[in-house]
């Protein structure tokens, strides 16, 4: 199944241990992008992780592959929506769309998309071992 993130709202939850309040945002990044490579060790879902950032970010040396692609966008939400949409409407159900974000959360959800909380992501993530 399918997994979209907004992967600022993902790193600035409550439940992250790698939260960039106090430290680099490539730091944060990187990661995270760590965290879901070995989340896909045991889980193979493909996952698709986007910044709101147009510069933030685009330093950051990272190669996409067939299971993680890193994608910024000038505003994470637009892109995710326009995803969303992009997707057959009876395939839908087979999307899981990562956000605390009130109205990515309920877009998903009234699209028949799968809305996941971060909290409810970190748990999962955090139960992976390396």
């Amino acid at each position: 199944m399918p997994i979209i993130i907004d992967g600022w709202n993902l790193i600035r939850n409550h439940r992250s241990d790698i939260d960039d309040v106090d430290g680099d945002s490539l730091e944060s990044a990187a990661a995270l992008i760590n965290s879901l490579h070995i989340f896909q060790g045991s889980h193979r879902d493909p996952i698709i992780l986007v910044f709101d950032s147009t510069n933030e970010y685009l330093d950051m040396k990272y190669t996409n592959t067939a299971g993680l692609k890193v994608v910024p966008a000038r505003n994470a939400d637009d892109y995710i929506k326009r995803y969303i949409d992009r997707v057959p409407e009876k395939q839908r159900s087979n999307l899981r769309v990562v956000s605390s974000d009130n109205d990515i959360y309920f877009y998903a959800k009234s699209a028949y998309a799968v809305p996941v909380k971060s909290e409810e992501f970190w748990a999962k993530l955090k139960k992976v071992k390396p």
